[in-house]
């Protein structure tokens, strides 16, 4: 960063936090007038207003806390002026950050904005489901026991640029990982997936939504499900058209467009790719969770002494289909009594009409095993796959 862009953007927290324009051109010996018009371009949802794209200082000195303040309720108060923005403590951490202050803590922030009276969002109502019996897992799972796994786009940056987020979420200790891509074809989402693990590690269990650049189609598993494979890691795909079975990454798919995409400019992928990974470390070290009692992922696993399995370094991009691996199929069997997977249409028995079926595609005897446990209710059928 320039020294004009540290100068604008010290000048606007100043005046942010409280002090007078006077006292603040005379500080950084510009004038009144020039100022009030870093004060009034100043705008969260861009993080280019101060015309630098490089981090600004992490730290501001004979910083005291009525500055930080009103700091905190100043972003807050601009936040809610855009109705695409979220405003909660993160949200505001991160304008923080951007600004080159020292982010507070999440429940500094909270407890800065109660003593203001600023008024709570309403809060987010999870998904009741309607009564029929799904297949769930553990609230939380132990550390990379399942990885939830969505491919976000196609988005597109200035001049109209394409490109695709892959995210990433561990639900037993809530990291996440980012990788931007170019587009959804097989080979980059299977290299995406490959460089997400990297740094997450190897979950048990990964979790998709039903495309078919990432599942296959015509008895065919496409390269991302043969990649997952290949590191021994098991695939389950959720029914079709129910992305809330992916609670947990589509909340974050959220927060990457609200509180990232749509509140910095982008020159290009690379840009976008750089900034992607600061987002993807700021959140691992300072989103909190109720469901880990109020940590932040890293913390988390730092209590659980958790250590994750790599992939190994020879990894790469699986062309072949392996000898041994599972892969599940979350099905609402509906009017029709069709169960659809891979383009295949298999006839199932009237009782399980409007009832969930998990059918486990074993690939050492190509063999599909069919299963609803509320009846119960199992088969197995022949299910050859093209190589």
């Amino acid at each position: 960063m320039g020294s004009e862009e540290r100068l604008r953007r010290r000048a606007v927290a100043a005046v942010l936090e409280g002090r007078p324009v006077g006292e603040v051109a005379e500080e950084v010996g510009r004038s009144g007038r020039w100022v009030r018009k870093w004060v009034a371009r100043y705008d969260p949802a861009d993080g280019d207003w101060a015309a630098d794209h490089t981090r600004a200082p992490r730290r501001v000195a004979n910083r005291t806390p009525g500055d930080l303040e009103r700091l905190v309720v100043e972003i807050r108060r601009r936040l809610m002026a855009d109705p695409w923005a979220q405003v909660g403590a993160v949200a505001i951490a991160w304008e923080m950050d951007k600004l080159g202050v020292e982010p507070l803590e999440v429940w500094t922030i909270d407890r800065i904005l109660r003593r203001a009276g600023v008024p709570k969002r309403r809060a987010r109502h999870p998904y009741q489901p309607k009564g029929t019996p799904y297949p769930h897992g553990p609230l939380l799972p132990g550390p990379n026991a399942c990885h939830e796994i969505d491919l976000v786009g196609p988005r597109h940056l200035e001049g109209g640029m394409p490109f695709y987020a892959l995210n990433a979420v561990d639900l037993g200790r809530r990291r996440v990982g980012i990788e931007i891509l170019p587009s959804k074809q097989e080979p980059e989402v299977a290299a995406g997936v490959l460089r997400l693990w990297r740094r997450l590690g190897l979950p048990k269990v990964a979790k998709f939504d039903n495309g078919q650049t990432i599942q296959g189609h015509g008895r065919h598993l496409a390269l991302p499900v043969r990649t997952c494979l290949t590191l021994g890691v098991r695939v389950r795909f959720i029914p079709f058209s129910e992305p809330w079975r992916n609670p947990v990454i589509e909340h974050f798919n959220d927060v990457f467009d609200k509180r990232f995409f749509r509140t910095e400019h982008f020159g290009s992928r690379e840009h976008l790719t750089s900034r992607a990974a600061t987002f993807e470390a700021f959140h691992n070290t300072h989103h909190r969770y109720s469901v880990l009692k109020g940590a932040t992922p890293q913390e988390w696993e730092a209590k659980l002494g958790f250590q994750p399995r790599f992939p190994p370094p020879e990894a790469v991009v699986a062309r072949e289909l392996p000898q041994r691996g599972q892969v599940q199929f979350i099905r609402l069997i509906r009017s029709d009594r069709q169960l659809r997977i891979l383009g295949a249409k298999l006839p199932m028995p009237d009782e399980l009409v409007y009832r969930y079926v998990t059918a486990t595609l074993h690939l050492r005897t190509e063999q599909l095993v069919i299963e609803n446990t509320d009846l119960p209710w199992r088969t197995e059928l022949a299910f050859p796959l093209s190589k």
